[in-house]
This record gives C-alpha cells, structure tokens and sequence, in this order.
C-alpha cells in the first residue's frame, strides 16, 4: 500500500492552491448545515464518511475540516488514483485496494494506527468505494469503514462517525452551489452493550456499517429536500465563489442586484 507522508505547510498550500481556490472558481457557493457541535478537543477520534456522487467529493470533505473542524486529517483513496496524484500524500492519503483482501487489511490496520497514535485524529472515507448517483437507493457500503470504527473503539474506548451528505444543484446562478450537511454521529463505545459482539469479541462491524447506510441516507434525504425546497436559510455560506456575469454586469452599472434564490426561502422568478 502506499501511506501517508502528511506534512503541515504542504497540506496548507495544497489546500489553498488545488481545493479552495478551484472551488471558488467553480461554484457559486459553498454551503454547510451541521446537526450537532463541531468536533470538540476531548473527541474521540474521528471517521468521517459520505456519499461519492462527484469528483468534488474530497474538495468538500477537506474545506469542512480545514476552514471549520481543524482536525489531523487523514483520507483513504483508491490505489489506482493516489499512484498518479501521490502528492496528495503531504494531505494525509494513503491507499487502499479492494480487489486485494490482503492489501485492504493492510489499509484498514494502517487507518486505525493513524487514528489511535495521535491528538484529534480523523479519517475521511467514502465508503461506497466508487462514485454513485447522488439519488441511488439504497445505499451500499463496504465494510471497511465498520471494521476501522470497531478496532478503533476497542483501542481506545470510543470512535465518532460523523455522516456527511454532499449535494450539488444549480439554483438561479450561472454556477452550481454545493452543500454539505453533516448529520448527528454514531458513537461507538468499546463497552456499549447496543453494540454485539462479533467472534473476537469487538462492536460488529456489519451492524456499525448498516447503522452507517441507515444515517447516511436519513441525512442524504434531508438535503435533498431542503435545497430541492430552496430552504436555503437552514445553511451557512462556507465558501463565496465568484460572481455570475450578470452580477457582475449589474454592478459595473451600479444597479440593485436580483435577489438570490433561495433568500426568503421562496422561489423567486
């Protein structure tokens, strides 16, 4: 497998250069609803999972974590993509290939490692393992995301599993929005008895990676409701992208812009 070689100044300057900016440039906003707190210094460490419907998944998961939650991050990525782009490496990937049970144990004992070996650790994984449709039901996860959570539970007493749902539509502006919510998270606790038992005795990882599924649509549904509804006053601009051209038309003639869709919760036409 190939690991990480994660290095602060150059995840910074990956961050600004080849996530933020591109963003910036390609939508018109970014947006984020969280259902609960930020993850706090005394937080268990931190999986973060969501749907892979596009390219831009990762850009999204990133902006959150830098810009908002200010974790050590950490990504599991496809073995076929991170040999091309290794120096998303300095960011924190590492490799996983699923076509290799051998090698996918490989990945999942080196994630644990990388969340248990350190201070306000989190790991971003989309467990789907391959880009789906935003809108295909149901939801089909490999387990590999359930097992980290267990072994990780088990080390050190407890794993939060934060569900982030990722939307993108066009919605009356020359360039797409984006949307981020993240759901309340699954906690799982070394000594719960919600949780069974599998053979050696850890929280079972099909029972987390259904629980997983279940979350992860409930907050997938949600979204999609909301932005198909323009309810966009139940999310907070993350990241302001450039202007359309006719904003930017309007304010050359210094005229009143058109109110935005979506700014009282009502189309507007």
């Amino acid at each position: 497998m190939i690991t990480a070689r994660k290095h602060p100044l150059l995840n910074r300057v990956i961050y600004l250069t080849l996530v933020k900016l591109p963003l910036m440039t390609s939508f018109h906003r970014v947006y984020l609803r969280q259902a609960a707190p930020a993850p706090g210094p005394d937080s268990p460490p931190i999986i973060m999972f969501g749907n892979h419907s596009a390219w831009w998944d990762a850009h999204l998961a990133m902006v959150l974590n830098e810009e908002c939650w200010h974790t050590d991050g950490y990504v599991m990525v496809e073995d076929t993509q991170l040999s091309r782009y290794q120096f998303f490496r300095w960011c924190g990937a590492f490799s996983v290939n699923r076509r290799d049970p051998r090698s996918a144990v490989e990945s999942i004992n080196y994630a644990v490692q990388r969340l248990t070996e350190g201070a306000r650790r989190s790991l971003l994984i989309f467990p789907q393992g391959e880009i789906r449709a935003n809108d295909v039901r149901p939801l089909v996860f490999y387990q590999g995301a359930g097992r980290i959570a267990s072994k990780v539970a088990s080390a050190t007493g407890a794993c939060a599993l934060y569900p982030l749902a990722l939307r993108y539509e066009f919605i009356g502006e020359q360039k797409p929005d984006a949307f981020i919510s993240v759901g309340p998270p699954i906690v799982v606790r070394r000594d719960d008895p919600a949780w069974s038992r599998d053979a050696s005795g850890l929280p079972d990882a099909r029972l987390i990676t259904q629980r997983m599924q279940q979350v992860l649509t409930e907050e997938l549904d949600r979204l999609r409701d909301d932005v198909i509804a323009y309810r966009l006053s139940l999310f907070t601009p993350l990241v302001n992208g450039m202007w359309s051209i006719n904003r930017i038309w309007d304010a050359v003639r210094r005229l009143e812009q058109i109110k935005r869709v979506g700014e009282d919760d009502r189309p507007t036409r």
